[in-house]
């Protein structure tokens, strides 16, 4: 039996076999290149099999330096192909050596066609028959070629190259990868590079039989892809059942999951995610159908949001509404990111959906509540404002009744002052657009309103509108009002009652924080200056501070400092600064007394060193 041809023909035969099995899951999977390096250095390890029984099985000289001439070209094909493999498949090696290793060895190969009858020798000058396995083999002498000792280079290099990415990987952790492909890799280089060696150098009679060790270096690395696979097909399995359970979970939370495909534009969800939108579960769903039923006011800005979340890779966070077939409209909460190919271009949108329609029921009639107490907390501060108001309003009124009292003296007259009377009607008309005002500031706070109605607002005249309404219970209560502000406050963009309705809490307890001073210390000052994007208000009294320990909690809902306080002034007036997107906060002075700050935003619309009418005085 001829052991020599059937074990290098199994060798080749195997090696054939493998370069087809990795070549057709290349052809499946185009981006696994080390799939297609390994197919080709198995179809190297097979010709390189072939041209070792050629070697063996030469009649001439000349039959034994063509074989090994042809050699070394399954060899420079499977030592590149095996650097390419480490670094792409360990993520390993240092690029330079790699480098290296290829440009040596083609320059070996080159040398191999050029220099004598091959790289190894120069000459084969006669054949040499040995017995091996129990046949007659050849093995050749002659004059060794000093050019050889490149290719030997390189086979060192190429080992040291595999040596220290293995040392790499080890480092990394993961020493199974690094003992299984490194170790192998090196341990069957260094013992068929090292017999190879002996026997071109005619240290040793023997034939070459390298492929039979690069053949343990593929059966290595088919060995590691194939635990790769098995592993890859495990974690399928186990992302498949997380994926139903993740389903599950989705579907028991009431959340949709779904994908856009961005090449063909049509959408996939899960049966929740159908529901939610209204599609059945076999309707093929293209992203207009989608579209088609956001409600009118919300389709514009969100068909610029998707458009921006599918070119750019934008997220998208967004609440909107859906108008259902049976014409019902419905909340979604929407989440949703691009995924991107390898070459970075947009492949796909995955996002999630959750109808938000109760909570944001629920939101609107918390709104509605708010807005209610905020109502019944302006119409409390205004009954606290009555006696004195009434007193304001008695006066135009009085002077009124006097001024048509005595027009009507004049008129009794058969020639009667026409100047006097002109005098006396301009008064009226004085007294009653006096009384129409406090009248107007009345009503704009005491009206109930849903929702806020945020404008540009100059807190200067706001803040002396407010102070007109509590002047006459300060002048009661014998306080000093200040309004202070400077040219270079701006505008801020807000609601005008309700942070009149803030400021007026904090006038109101302001005040009530005096009634224990003597009538020489009882000071109120509102101050506006900027800071930064936003403007701070403060209202300073001179009373005798807020007790430290009911500091932190001034603002806390039913929390009073005041004996007959209901504790909601502040807690509301926080509410409505906090919606603002501003602060509020307390703090007591060090001189007496206490101070509360509100911070509310600039308005976008005008220069910050825009002066506004009423600006930079003091008004007493």
């Amino acid at each position: 039996m001829n052991w020599v041809t059937i074990i290098w023909s199994m060798v080749a035969s195997a090696c054939l076999v493998l370069a087809g099995i990795h070549f057709l899951v290349w052809c499946q999977r185009r981006r696994g290149w080390d799939d297609l390096l390994l197919s080709l250095a198995s179809a190297a390890v097979a010709a390189l099999a072939g041209c070792e029984l050629w070697m063996m099985r030469a009649e001439t000289t000349a039959q034994f330096a063509t074989a090994l001439r042809w050699l070394h070209v399954p060899t420079w094909v499977i030592i590149l192909s095996l650097v390419g493999f480490v670094r792409l498949h360990l993520r390993a090696g240092r690029p330079w050596l790699a480098w290296t290793v290829c440009a040596l060895r083609t320059l070996s190969v080159l040398l191999n066609f050029v220099v004598g009858q091959n790289l190894n020798y120069l000459e084969v000058a006669r054949l040499q028959h040995i017995r091996f396995l129990g046949e007659s083999v050849a093995i050749a002498k002659g004059t060794a070629n000093p050019w050889m000792l490149v290719g030997q280079l390189s086979l060192v290099l190429w080992l040291v190259f595999v040596a220290d990415a293995a040392i790499t990987v080890w480092r990394r952790g993961d020493r199974r990868q690094s003992l299984a492909l490194g170790g192998s890799i090196v341990l069957f280089v260094l013992v068929g590079a090292g017999q190879a060696v002996l026997v071109l150098w005619q240290i040793v009679d023997w034939p070459i039989t390298a492929s039979i060790f690069f053949l343990g270096i593929v059966v290595a690395m088919t060995y590691q892809m194939t635990g790769d696979v098995l592993r890859a097909a495990q974690m399928s399995e186990d992302l498949r059942k997380k994926d139903h359970w993740l389903d599950l979970a989705a579907d028991s939370a009431g959340v949709g999951l779904w994908l856009w495909d961005l090449k063909t534009n049509v959408i996939s969800g899960t049966e929740t995610a159908r529901m939610l939108y209204g599609f059945s579960a076999n309707e093929l769903v293209p992203v207009e159908k989608v579209r088609a039923r956001l409600h009118p006011d919300d389709f514009d800005w969100v068909s610029r949001a998707l458009e921006k979340c599918s070119r750019e890779g934008a997220d998208f966070r967004y609440d909107y509404r859906i108008v259902l077939p049976d014409g019902s409209i419905r909340w979604f909460r929407v989440l949703a990111r691009t995924l991107l190919l390898s070459t970075g271009e947009p492949e796909m949108v995955a996002g999630v959906s959750i109808d938000i329609t109760d909570r944001k029921r629920a939101e609107q009639e918390i709104a509605q509540q708010r807005d209610q107490l905020a109502h019944v907390t302006r119409v409390s501060a205004m009954g606290q404002l009555a006696s004195s108001l009434a007193h304001e309003l008695n006066q135009p009124l009085g002077a009124i009744l006097r001024n048509a009292e005595a027009a009507e003296l004049f008129l009794q007259d058969p020639s009667p002052d026409l100047d006097e009377l002109r005098a006396i009607f301009a008064d009226i008309r004085k007294d009653d657009q006096r009384a129409g005002e406090v009248i107007d500031r009345m009503r704009a706070l005491m009206k109930y309103r849903e929702g806020a109605e945020r404008s540009r607002l100059d807190l200067h005249l706001l803040a002396l509108d407010t102070v007109t309404l509590v002047r006459p219970d300060a002048e009661r209560r014998r306080v000093r009002l200040e309004v202070e502000t400077g040219p270079a406050v701006p505008p801020v963009h807000g609601d005008q009652v309700q942070l009149q309705q803030v400021l007026l809490n904090l006038l109101l307890n302001a005040m009530d924080a005096l009634d224990d001073n003597p009538s020489a210390r009882r000071f109120v000052t509102v101050r506006a200056r900027p800071a930064g994007a936003m403007v701070e208000v403060t209202v300073r009294d001179t009373g005798h501070g807020i007790p430290v320990d009911k500091l932190p909690h001034l603002f806390e809902p039913f929390f009073s400092s005041k004996p007959n306080g209901l504790g909601m002034g502040l807690a509301i007036s926080r509410d409505i600064i906090r919606a603002h997107g501003g602060r509020m906060w307390a703090e007591n002075n060090p001189d007496g007394g206490a101070t509360l700050h509100f911070t509310v935003p600039a308005s976008s619309e005008g220069g910050r060193g825009e002066r506004v009418e009423g600006r930079g005085r003091k008004e007493q």
